[in-house]
């Protein structure tokens, strides 16, 4: 289907591109009291029109920034108020554009608005890029590298408010400017991944497809929408197109992320209905066909290309209930440092809510790859004994933010594959207790580890692995650390600096990391060290590191405790425990 719209795209957009930019009104020639027009769609795809009265212009919100207050009718707007999917409606006096329908008021009695001036809209969205952004510059979010590797490592997320932080505010620095999101009815799991942005997911929407409604026009006025995630499920953010240039298009009035240059779908849409609501109405918005890419994210306003395509991610999943069915997924998602990480766990948090929900024990296995043009695949593999998803989506998430939040260079992912297993049953097993047959332990030979495994349901189990101790081992005290990978990295038993001097040297740490549904047994002695981890990660080049905080006391020559042997024990199922026993070595 999206073929058969990209060959007939070319004559859809004739008329378009031969539009003609209209005249404009600046701010300083508008008074309190002129009257005029707007142009937006209430229903399907027809451009209607509503009247405004200029209240009165509020100069200098921010340096050089202004914003026109007016107050509406017509339509639905006297039991509706502004709606949540007009940002972006053209407004005229005079026949001359003064800018787009931008900023609502929650809880508002009258439908009244602020309307961003188009000559800002134009100024910050003049550089317009014809090619999507290059791999450069790179995301790097105020935080320190070991932050984002601790949590990559443990499966917990940085929460995206955080790294978004300072950019979801109205150009007066005021009130947050809600982004209205469309498609899938996103359960309370998919939803938590977006705490604390101006996102606001929809609900009862109408099933955005392709050919799923009349497309409006394109030219100011029409209805469009920006994809963050399509295929077998949609995410998608709709406003109303501004202003249309030739193949430049502008929208919203106010930003989507403020993130700059992207690449994202850009699609006409239809509008179901309008929603009245006492707190914020919205337009019941969704994509109909592909018309082109939206490059430009400022706070002014978005910009896009008319004709031109997007780049997203490819995400698969496979989905095994048991060995009763098996269901495959296929969906692409925004490709962005920042956004990426967050769509990947809404989305395979949605994918397993949807199927695997009910009471009683359940427990999802997670296993599968990120796939990196010119890198190594990074390996993927979790185990969850939890009715939420949350767990696990986060565990992908975090990982693709360590992949993303580098800084050494942007990667190209060329596609995500996974596969969950949802088993009926709650396979966790904690650490009930540990011993070794002797307290000392000689240089050059193994040492039997007994380890005491407990199910849910109380019955235990005892088995043995062996940990080789080196020669280079020094002889004294040193500490037996048996636990499953999540809670030894929390115990952080290597505290020597770890050394990463490229994106491939974090690959293979990830890939070499321990994992939640293993034991491992570390024997961990103290050595004179250099540099905590949680302080520092050695080969961060300096002009990074400036930007990210301390790096640590390179001068500190203090006792630090070194990893010098590792056992594993595999088990497919979650474990629970940390149990450290005090040994010497002789």
């Amino acid at each position: 289907m999206l073929n058969v719209f990209r060959r007939l795209l070319p004559l859809f957009l004739a008329t378009v591109l031969a539009a003609q930019a209209p005249a404009t009104m600046s701010v300083q020639e508008i008074r309190p009291g002129m009257k005029g027009q707007g142009r937006t769609v209430f229903l399907g795809g027809k451009i209607d029109r509503f009247d405004f009265e200029v209240l009165g212009v509020q100069h200098n919100l921010a340096p050089g920034r202004s914003l026109i207050m007016v107050r509406a009718s017509g339509g639905p707007l006297a039991e509706t108020g502004i709606l949540q999917g007009m940002s972006g409606s053209p407004c005229y006096i005079d026949g001359k554009l003064i800018g787009a329908l931008a900023i609502a008021f929650p809880f508002e009695k009258e439908p009244i608005g602020g309307v961003t001036p188009i000559a800002e809209m134009l100024d910050q969205l003049r550089d317009l890029p014809e090619l999507p952004p290059s791999r450069t510059p790179l995301i790097l979010p105020k935080m320190g590298p070991p932050t984002v590797l601790k949590s990559a490592l443990t499966g917990q997320m940085i929460p995206m408010a955080l790294l978004l932080g300072g950019t979801t505010s109205t150009p007066d620095g005021g009130q947050e400017i809600p982004m209205p999101v469309f498609g899938a009815n996103l359960t309370a799991e998919a939803r938590s991944f977006w705490t604390g942005t101006p996102v606001s997911f929809m609900s009862g929407q109408t099933g955005a497809s392709a050919g799923g409604g009349p497309a409006s026009p394109l030219e100011p006025g029409g209805m469009a929408a920006i994809n963050l995630v399509q295929g077998d499920m949609v995410m998608s953010g709709a406003g109303t197109i501004t202003y249309v240039s030739g193949k430049k298009i502008l929208l919203f009035g106010h930003q989507l992320f403020n993130l700059g240059e992207l690449d994202l779908p850009l699609w006409s849409a239809t509008v179901a209905a309008s929603m009245p609501s006492y707190q914020s109405s919205f337009k019941l918005a969704a994509p109909v066909a592909p018309i082109g890419a939206l490059r430009l994210d400022r706070s002014a306003g978005v910009a896009g290309l008319l004709g031109a395509e997007a780049r997203m991610v490819p995400l698969r999943i496979g989905l095994n209930l048991g060995g009763k069915r098996i269901l495959n997924f296929k969906y692409e998602i925004m490709d962005h440092p920042i956004i990426t990480p967050s769509l990947a766990a809404t989305v395979l948090a949605q994918t397993i809510s949807t199927y695997v929900r009910g009471q009683g024990f359940q427990s999802l296995s997670l296993q599968g790859n990120i796939k990196l043009a010119g890198q190594p695949a990074v390996e993927i593999e979790s185990m969850v004994a939890d009715l939420s998803a949350n767990r696990i989506a986060s565990y992908l998430g975090a990982i693709l933010q360590f992949i993303t939040l580098n800084p050494f260079e942007r990667p190209v992912i060329d596609g995500i594959s996974l596969t969950v297993k949802a088993e009926e049953r709650l396979d966790l097993t904690a650490i009930a207790g540990v011993r070794t047959l002797k307290a000392r332990a000689k240089r050059g030979q193994a040492l039997p580890v007994l380890v005491t495994l407990q199910n849910i349901q109380g019955v235990r189990e005892t088995t043995t692995f062996n940990l080789f101790v080196p020669q280079s081992a020094r002889l004294g005290r040193a500490t037996l650390m048996v636990g499953d990978g999540f809670s030894l990295i929390g115990a952080d038993p290597d505290e020597r600096a770890v050394e990463m001097n490229s994106l491939p040297d974090m690959l293979r740490l990830l890939n070499n990391s321990m994992k939640n549904n293993h034991v491992y047994g570390l024997l961990v002695q103290a050595v004179p060290g250099l540099g905590l981890r949680g302080s520092r990660i050695e080969g961060v080049p300096p002009s990074i590191s400036s930007l990210l905080g301390s790096d640590g006391d390179a001068t500190s020559n203090t006792l630090q405790r070194q990893i010098i042997s590792r056992g594993v024990l595999p088990l497919e199922r979650e474990v629970r425990g940390l149990v450290s026993l005090e040994l010497e070595i002789e």
